[in-house]
């Protein structure tokens, strides 16, 4: 037994200085490590700066993009509207020419005839971009498109039934523009 101890102590001094070069050793890489992974660490935050920095980049051009586009789309957008009521004005220029020129004579049928015309060309323009002419003449009155303007005694009608109609009312896709300006029977 007294073999084996001394050879113990060898064993044990030898493993005590190979954990000392050891821990020299492995503290010397573990601080290379530590160094490797900040500097990884440090890359990948300057990555991630450059990234932030481009997306707040192009979420600004984004912005401004959109409102340049916003601004277009309330300019122009009667654009088509406009256009569709060119033939509206043509059609009363030329109504108007032939009045002021000498020597052309139109009866009031033909006047009246012209501006049944343009009516009906106008009249097209407004359906064709989504408004509708509210005419309720005979209709029971409703006050969601109707405003009364008077109430006559009417003994052929029933009650709040629309005896005239003062100005027609006028419905843009759904929503009330105007309401009719309404007769209606007591």
């Amino acid at each position: 037994m007294n073999e084996e101890t001394p050879k113990k102590e060898v064993d044990n001094e030898e493993v005590m200085d190979n954990l000392n070069n050891a821990e020299d050793v492995s503290e010397a890489e573990v601080e290379s490590e530590i160094v490797e992974e900040e500097i990884q660490r440090d890359e990948e935050i300057a990555k991630c700066k450059e990234e932030i920095i481009r997306l707040h980049a192009e979420m600004d051009n984004i912005r401004k993009r959109n409102a340049r586009e916003l601004d277009n789309l309330r300019k122009y957008a009667i654009d088509r509207f406009a256009k569709a009521l060119l033939p509206v004005a043509d059609s009363m220029d030329k109504e108007l020419e032939a009045f002021e020129k000498d020597g052309v004579e139109m009866t009031v049928e033909q006047m009246v005839e012209g501006t049944k015309m343009t009516q009906h060309v106008l009249n097209k323009v407004l359906k064709d971009n989504g408004m509708e002419i509210i005419n309720p003449e005979g209709e029971k009155f409703n006050p969601e498109f109707h405003e009364a303007m008077t109430q006559i005694p009417n003994p052929n009608l029933a009650p709040n039934t629309i005896v005239d109609v003062f100005q027609k009312g006028y419905i843009l896709n759904g929503r009330l523009v105007r309401p009719a300006m309404v007769v209606v029977s007591k």
